[in-house]
């Protein structure tokens, strides 16, 4: 049995979404420093790193972190590659065969994004029709290794509640890099954050042992 950590190290040098608070590390106790401990304090952006999005995310009266189911977040969970250059489409998604899969996690050219210091505008995110497509079949949970399932700019709102609006979970920011596609169990249970739109999660796959066409 193998663990595969899909997760981000959160650091001060770790990709940030475009309009995101910067993570940094605040050294409040230092034992290089003479301090009896070592002590740090954060501040971050709910959002950081490998994260959960909720329904209240983009929706005003949508579930918080907190209130959402916690089977949601572990499971089996299909890992599916996509060779999009910027979008995927319902036709990408049309071609999965999902077998009743409740948890789909997209691999695409965005694993190698991931790893620059800096935002790249050029990442693959979803179109509406696809996020549609992925709820139509009754998909609960959606994973894309870059920070957010849509672009920036007008296609924010779209696709967040073309997922968010039907209760379906979004992990976003997943390094899927190393991971061959096929079908896994996932395990990425948020911080339990009251009231809160998003949380970081530890995001990890097992291996089951049994291969998937991509």
């Amino acid at each position: 049995m193998k663990y595969y950590d899909i997760s981000l190290n959160l650091s001060p040098e770790t990709v940030s979404w475009v309009t995101s608070l910067p993570f940094e590390v605040v050294e409040r106790r230092r034992m290089s420093r003479g301090d009896p401990n070592n002590s740090s304090a954060l501040r971050m952006s709910a959002h950081a790193g490998t994260h959960l999005d909720a329904p209240f995310h983009f929706v005003p009266d949508g579930l918080t972190i907190e209130s959402l189911p916690l089977d949601l977040f572990i499971g089996p969970a299909l890992v599916h590659a996509v060779d999009a250059e910027r979008q995927i489409t319902k036709g990408h998604v049309e071609a999965i065969d999902l077998r009743g899969e409740k948890r789909v996690l997209f691999k695409t050219k965005n694993s190698r994004l991931l790893h620059k210091v800096g935002y790249d505008p050029d990442f693959v995110a979803f179109s509406v029709e696809a996020a549609e497509a992925l709820v139509a079949r009754g998909v609960k949970l959606v994973g894309l290794d870059y920070l957010s399932v849509a672009h920036a700019g007008e296609e924010q709102v779209p696709v967040h509640r073309a997922f968010l609006d039907h209760g379906v979970a979004l992990l976003e920011g997943i390094d899927l890099s190393e991971i061959k596609p096929g079908r896994y169990e996932l395990i990425c249970f948020p911080l339990r954050l009251r009231g809160l739109d998003g949380a970081p999660c530890r995001a990890v796959l097992r291996d089951l042992g049994a291969s998937s066409p991509s």
